[in-house]
C-alpha cells in the first residue's frame, strides 16, 4: 500500500520495492483528480486538464521527497510512514493550491476557489486510493485462497514416495503447546505420531538410524544448554551433552554462552556435531544503528556412546545450519568468508536498532560453506550457500542460495535446481535416491506460518505431492541402517 498523492514521493518510483505500487497509485490519482477538475472547470478541455494534473502531482511529490530526504528517509510504504501522512498532506496542499492558481491563471482562479478545489481533489483521491487498495487486497486474498485450494487437489502424487527408500521425520504440535516427532513411512505413505516422544525444541533435533538427539522444549537456560541423546523407538535417554563440556575459561572468557543453536548426528550414528551459540554476530553500521548478523557459534563434535568431546573447530561458525559428509568424516557448516566479522562485540556497536546483512553494500558480509575434517582438524572452504543438508544415499548435499536451492557433490561442485519457487527461507532436503526434494512450499495466501511440506520431482518440478498441510518446523528424510555407506574414494580430503 503506497502512500497517496503528494504523500507518494517521487523517490518511490525509483525503488525496487515500491516502484510498481507507486506508479499504479500515481496514475490512479491523476485520473481521479483530472476527472474532478474537468467536472468543476468545464472551460478547460480534458487533455489540458490531464497534463495540469501531471504537473500538480510531480511538484507535490518532489516537495514530499525533499522533506523525507531531509528526515533521513528513503522509500516508503503506508505502514512505515503513518506518522507522516498528515504532515505530507499539508505539504501537498501547500504546493498544489498555489500551482492550481498558476496553471489556471487564464481563468483566473480565486484563492478561495483554489483552496476548495485543492482540498477537495486531494480528499477524493485519498478516499479512492484507500478503497481501491482495500478492494485489490481483498481480491488478492480471494485469488490466493483459490490457488491454494487448487494446489491441494493437484499436488497429489503419492507414487513419488515409492521412488526412494527411507523414512521422513517431521515435527508436529499437538494441543497443549508441546512439540514432538512423527514419521512417514515411504512404503505405507502414512504418518505415525511418536506419542512417547519427549517435548522437544521443534528446530533442534536430529534422527539417524535408531538414535535421536534433541534439545528439550523449555524456557529455562539449563535445558537450552544440553543436548539429549536417546535410543528409538522408546526414546530411552542414553546421555546428555552440556555446554559445560566445551567451555574453556581461558579461550572463552569474553563469551556469553546462550545455548545450543543446532545439532546433527553423523550418518554412522557414532558422533554428534553441535553448534553452541556463543554471542551475537554484529558489525558497526553508523552512530545510531548496527548490523545484526545472526549468531556467533562454536562448532564441536562429541562421541555419542560416551559424550566426550572429540574435537572443536578452530573457525567460528554462524547459525546457518550444519550437516555431515556421507561417510561421517567431516562436518559442513556456514561461516563468514571474513572471519574477522566475528571479532566485533555487541558492546562496541552503536544504537539499539539492528539491520541485517542485506542492508550492507557489496559482499561485505559474504557467507559460505566450510568443511571441518574431524580427523585432522582442518577447516577449508567448500562451496557457496548455507543451510546444508545431506543425502547419504546419493552422496550429495542440498544447500540454500537465497530463495533458491542447489545440489552440491562431495567435491564442492554445484548445480541449480530449476523450476522451484516459493521456498521462503526454510531448509530443503534431498531424498536418499537423489531424484526428489522435500521442502516447504509457501502458500499463496499471506499471514500463514510455514508452508506445505511437499515432495518435488527434480526432473519434472511441476510433479509434486503434499505430505503435510500443517505447520512443520523441521523435517528430515533418513535412510535405513542398511543404506548407510562406508567411507569411499569420493570422500572429502
Amino acid at each position: 500500500m503506497a502512500l497517496a498523492d503528494g504523500v507518494s514521493p517521487v523517490l518511490n518510483l525509483f525503488h525496487k520495492d515500491t516502484w510498481l505500487p507507486a506508479t499504479l497509485v500515481t496514475v490512479l490519482i491523476i485520473l481521479v483528480e483530472s476527472a474532478l477538475l474537468r467536472w468543476r472547470i468545464k472551460e478547460i478541455r480534458y487533455l489540458d486538464t490531464l497534463w495540469r494534473c501531471v504537473v500538480l502531482n510531480l511538484v507535490s511529490s518532489i516537495a514530499g521527497s525533499v522533506i523525507l530526504v531531509g528526515l533521513g528517509r528513503g522509500s516508503y510504504f503506508m505502514w512505515d510512514t503513518m506518522s507522516l501522512v498528515f504532515p505530507l498532506f499539508v505539504i501537498t496542499l501547500a504546493t498544489e493550491i498555489p500551482m492550481l492558481r498558476l496553471l489556471y491563471k487564464k481563468l483566473p482562479l480565486s484563492w478561495g476557489r483554489a483552496c476548495a478545489l485543492g482540498f477537495g481533489i486531494n480528499i477524493a483521491s485519498y478516499a479512492v486510493v484507500f478503497v481501491a487498495e482495500i478492494a485489490l487486497f481483498m481480491g488478492f486474498l480471494s485469488f490466493a485462497g483459490r490457488s491454494d485450494a487448487k494446489e491441494l487437489t493437484q499436488w497429489v502424487h503419492p507414487e513419488l514416495l515409492a521412488q526412494s527408500s527411507g523414512q521422513i521425520y517431521a515435527t508436529e504440535t499437538p494441543p497443549g503447546g508441546s512439540h514432538r516427532l512423527r514419521v512417514l513411512d515411504t512404503k505405507t505413505k502414512s504418518w505415525r505420531s511418536l506419542t512417547n516422544c519427549p517435548s522437544l525444541d521443534p528446530t533442534k533435533w536430529d534422527v539417524e538410524g535408531r538414535t535421536c538427539a534433541f534439545v528439550r522444549w523449555s524456557t529455562g537456560t539449563a535445558e537450552r544448554d544440553t543436548a539429549v541423546v536417546a535410543s528409538l523407538p522408546e526414546f530411552s535417554p542414553m546421555r546428555e551433552i552440556s555446554v559445560s563440556a566445551l567451555v574453556d575459561p581461558n579461550y572463552d572468557r569474553d563469551s556469553n554462552w546462550q545455548g545450543i543453536s543446532d545439532l546433527s548426528l553423523s550418518p554412522d550414528g557414532t558422533k554428534l556435531a553441535v553448534l553452541f551459540h556463543v554471542a551475537d554476530a554484529v558489525a558497526y553500521r553508523n552512530s545510531s544503528s548496527y548490523f545484526a548478523l545472526g549468531g556467533k557459534c562454536a562448532l564441536a563434535v562429541f562421541a555419542v556412546d560416551s559424550g566426550r568431546l572429540i574435537i572443536r573447530a578452530s573457525r567460528w561458525a554462524s547459525d546457518g545450519g550444519l550437516c555431515w559428509f556421507p561417510d561421517s568424516s567431516a562436518v559442513l557448516f556456514t561461516s563468514f568468508k571474513d572471519e574477522g566479522v566475528y571479532k566485533t562485540k555487541k558492546t562496541e556497536v552503536c544504537g539499539a536498532t539492528g539491520y541485517g546483512s542485506a542492508y550492507a553494500k557489496g559482499d561485505r558480509f559474504k557467507m559460505g560453506l566450510y568443511c571441518f575434517n574431524i580427523t585432522t582438524g582442518e577447516v577449508r572452504w567448500f562451496a557457496e550457500g548455507k543451510q546444508p543438508t545431506v543425502s547419504v544415499g546419493s552422496r550429495q548435499f542440498m544447500v540454500r542460495d537465497g530463495y533458491k536451492v542447489r545440489i552440491v557433490d562431495a567435491q564442492g561442485a554445484s548445480r541449480p535446481c530449476e523450476g522451484i519457487s516459493r521456498l521462503g527461507y526454510s531448509r530443503a532436503v534431498l531424498s536418499p535416491c537423489g531424484k526428489l526434494m522435500l521442502a516447504q512450499i509457501s502458500r499463496h495466501q499471506p499471514f500463514y506460518a510455514g508452508g506445505r511440506l511437499t515432495v518435488v520431482d527434480l526432473a519434472q518440478p511441476s510433479l509434486r505431492h503434499i505430505i503435510a498441510d500443517d505447520l512443520v518446523y523441521r523435517f528430515k528424510w533418513t535412510t535405513s541402517g542398511d543404506d548407510v555407506p562406508s567411507k569411499r574414494a569420493d570422500s572429502p580430503p
